[in-house]
């Protein structure tokens, strides 16, 4: 058994998703923890997804799916 934070998806994709033309995704690293947004093209971002250790990361409202990233 391997445990990881990793969805199903990204672990058995054979082909990674296509980037669409209007959007894009980037990791950003904070501290320990590493936060996947989504840019557009305008130049906004919005938190996609919340990877870290430490429980209490995930609890941060800012960092809340959906949330404007500001950084």
């Amino acid at each position: 058994m391997h445990w990881t934070i990793l969805s199903d998806y990204e672990i058995f994709a054979s082909n990674p998703p296509e980037s669409s033309a209007a959007s894009r995704t980037e990791e950003i690293r904070v501290g320990d923890a590493l936060l996947i947004v989504e840019r557009t093209v305008d130049g906004h971002a919005t938190i996609q997804r919340v990877i870290s250790p430490k429980a209490a990361d995930y609890l941060r409202a800012e960092w809340q799916p959906g949330m404007p990233y500001q950084g």
